[in-house]
């Protein structure tokens, strides 16, 4: 039975407890200087109806409220002002016990239990650390007809610690040469830790300074006192191997698995409730004659859980255009009822193209015949569970023929060499009178640490996609599995192929709610030469799907400068829907309502070019929602009665809640669990973190409890695979159309307005 905790307790003051508050008109100069003049002594904050006030709140006996005019006011009454006193209050905290703070808003220290991930006999320098960090933020969470509940959460992570400047590592003997470099930017308050600024890329030594390139429109030098290598992991592997040699790799390991147990469900939870227990021991103040109050772990004790919680069920899925054919399970619903276009889809006769290596020919025509045929022999599981996965094959699963397949290969593993095999595979085409329905390449796992431009699957891809041929590659190494492990490859082989070449393997089941309702991800991909370069440019991506999931198209605005990315997007949002409404037949009074997924913070500008968009549509009855999917929270979920799942090397998912899982933070936020305990790969994996669900204020639709549920559903619904996805297909893929862009954009030759053409109505990117 669940046993849900959340990584919060609830705040509050002394009774009755009472500040008194300056206000003056804001100014941004005024704000930032009051701050600065009055650290620790005042709390300043911008309020007021319209954000047109400075409030200030004395932290101190015998100071007075800065001001014009000064109200009382009661605590227990103002979340707003409870909730940023709370975190003053525990930065003080912090301060006073000497503990490193490395942020404010949120506030981030360093936990001092354990000092240092890395072992204490490795023989490293002192500077060179990974730390247990904690995170501290507030919510005001307020539900109808209810008071407001102000809520502190703890959240756990690791960080890395390079805390030496390029002088001592020089004087280390530590090769710089080729790496980025940053400088120390002091921050206005002087009790948060500077932060690091980006300066370049190290090309050589020039006396005590760095020479650099990809410097932005900063030095090309930098004194080498004043630099400071940045704490990603690739410099803290780099630094560890100077020292340690061929121990690096064993210590290495230790350092990951020692993070892999303090970030695990139970040790995550017993730090959290450790740092929470001692807090409430110390006195903390939040002004005079307030003090700060902690309640119990959220769902710990009777009372302690304000959150509405639901376990979302899986979603139905319909195999047939009349809807009496459904199922929740994919796969079972596709082998017992076929895919839901079956009727419809063509060609069924399919023309393969197949580009392999000369010298893996025969292992890649063996796999083919797999992947089409099916393994009606290979039985997984035991007992009540032994089932065939892969019973039907490509073909009898999906209601296909024979396939006429050709193989082209290629002499080596070259970029070169790929590109000659696709060559004479369209000329083929080309001379035959016919088109490719499908390519299948075969690439080798090593390809994946290639830059893009060494890359040939980008290559093939490039290649292919001119003449809209869509492309299923498959590894080498995954040809070679077991066929007990082979039938799972082939099973999501199979579901994104289906896709690619224009099937509909199933859809969600719709229910009825307005006459039209579009689901929109909103992504972006940022193109740029370099880490500083100037000529960055923002590449915007929308894919469009109708309510019961059906994939409409995706569209992406030109590269433009960030400054007319609304424009852009404005104009490219506006293709997609007008083109939806003119093949719907949309009349000016149908009831419209447009859902946005975004996996950003969704700025006003964003809103406001669909709040344009709106109003030139004609439509009398549009309603629309941005909903922000956000991964960088410090809420965590726990389940206390989910012992985890037994696996080779341990238990995995301990702690875990199960996938579905949703908690209602507020009329505006919620958490959901996209992965479960189950989903974990490995114990190794450690505790998935909820997303965060974030309504932008300006929507017009604001049933939180419909969107999250759709959401939801949308994880269930990729082509790619058949097991879930982390989070809804509106986001993936326009995350996978953004890689893939990225990886072209890299091919000589290529023409970025090829994907303006009918490829871009097609699941290319599975």
């Amino acid at each position: 039975m669940a046993k849900l905790l959340l990584n919060a307790v609830s705040v509050s003051s002394t009774p009755g407890a009472k500040v008194r508050v300056g206000q003056q008109p804001y100014d941004r100069d005024t704000l930032t200087s009051l701050r600065r003049a009055h650290r620790g002594e005042y709390l300043f904050k911008r309020g007021g109806e319209d954000g047109s006030l400075i409030l200030s709140v004395a932290m101190k006996t015998g100071l007075a409220p800065i001001g014009t005019e000064i109200d009382e006011v009661s605590l227990s009454e103002a979340p707003w002002l409870l909730a940023p006193l709370a975190l003053e209050a525990l930065l003080g905290v912090f301060v006073d016990l000497q503990r490193p703070v490395l942020k404010w808003r949120p506030l981030r220290v360093l936990s001092q239990q354990p000092l240092n991930l890395y072992p204490s006999n490795c023989r490293l320098p002192d500077w060179l650390q990974r730390r247990i960090v904690l995170d501290f933020e507030t919510r005001s969470i307020k539900r109808r007809e209810q008071a407001a509940v102000v809520e502190l959460a703890c959240g756990v992570r690791t960080s890395n610690v390079i805390d030496a400047n390029c002088a001592m590592l020089l004087a280390a003997g530590i090769e710089l040469r080729g790496r980025y470099v940053a400088t120390r930017r002091t921050v206005d308050d002087p009790r948060v830790k500077g932060t690091l600024s980006l300066a370049g890329r190290v090309t050589g030594y020039r006396g005590n300074s760095l020479t650099l390139d990809d410097h932005g429109e900063g030095s090309p030098t930098i004194d080498s006192s004043l630099a400071f290598l940045e704490p990603r992991k690739e410099n803290m592997v780099w630094c560890t191997r100077h020292f340690l040699g061929a121990e690096s790799d064993r210590v290495l390991e230790a350092v990951d698995n020692a993070a892999t147990t303090h970030l695990s469900g139970p040790e995550r939870l017993a730090l959290i409730r450790r740092t929470f227990d001692y807090l409430r021991k110390r006195p903390i103040d939040l002004a005079p004659g307030a003090s700060l109050a902690l309640g119990p772990l959220a769902g710990s004790a009777s009372g302690s859980w304000p959150f509405r919680s639901e376990r979302i069920q899986k979603p139905t899925l319909v195999f047939d255009p009349s809807g009496t054919r459904t199922d929740t399970w994919n796969q079972q619903g596709l082998d017992k009822n076929g895919p839901y276009d079956q009727r419809t889809f063509a060609p069924k006769r399919l023309r393969i193209a197949v580009v392999c290596q000369a010298s893996y020919e025969g292992q890649v025509e063996a796999f083919l015949a797999k992947f089409l045929d099916g393994l009606p022999n290979v039985r997984v599981g035991s007992g009540d569970w032994v089932r065939v996965p892969y019973e039907k094959g490509f073909i009898r699963r999906y209601a296909l023929e024979a396939p006429n397949v050709q193989t082209f290969t290629a002499r080596g593993s070259s970029v070169a060499d790929y590109t000659d095999a696709c060559r004479n595979a369209i000329e083929a085409a080309t001379d035959g009178g016919f088109e490719w329905t499908l390519a299948v390449v075969q690439i080798d796992q090593d390809f994946k640490e290639l830059g893009d431009r060494e890359n040939p699957y980008f290559a093939v891809k490039a290649a292919f996609l001119k003449h809209r041929v869509a492309i299923q590659e498959i590894t080498l190494e995954t040809m070679r599995f077991p066929d007990e492990q082979l039938v799972f490859a082939l099973n999501n082989m199979s579901v994104a192929a289906y896709a690619k070449i224009g099937g509909v393997p199933w859809l969600l089941k719709s229910q009825p709610t307005v006459a039209h309702e579009l689901v929109v991800g909103i992504g972006s991909h940022t193109l740029s030469t370099s880490r500083l370069g100037a000529q960055e440019r923002v590449v915007g991506i929308t894919t469009v799907f109708s309510s019961d999931g059906k994939y409409l198209l995706d569209d992406r605005t030109a590269a433009v400068p960030y400054g007319q990315y609304k424009d852009a997007l404005y104009k490219s949002l506006s293709r997609s829907i007008e083109n939806v409404r003119q093949v719907d037949n949309w009349r000016s009074t149908d009831a419209v309502r447009l859902i946005f997924h975004v996996f950003k913070e969704v700025a006003d500008h964003e809103a406001e070019a669909v709040r344009e968009l709106v109003e030139t549509l004609g439509l009398t009855q549009v309603r629309y929602a941005f909903l922000h999917l956000v991964d960088n929270h410090p809420f965590t979920l726990f389940d206390e009665g989910n012992k985890g799942v037994r696996q080779r090397g341990g238990m995995k998912g301990v702690y875990v809640p199960e996938r579905g899982l949703t908690v209602g933070l507020g009329d505006s936020e919620s958490l959901l669990c996209f992965t479960g305990s189950r989903d974990v790969k490995h114990a190794r994996h450690g505790m998935p973190q909820p997303t965060l669900l974030r309504l932008h204020r300006r929507s017009t639709f604001r049933d939180m409890t419909y969107l999250t549920r759709q959401a939801f559903d949308f994880s269930c619904h990729s082509w790619r695979m058949f097991t879930p996805a982390p989070q809804p297909i509106t986001i993936h893929y326009s995350e996978l159309i953004a890689r893939l862009l990225s990886g072209l954009r890299q091919v000589p030759g290529w023409d970025p307005d090829t994907m303006l053409g009918p490829i871009s109505r097609t699941r290319w990117f599975l």
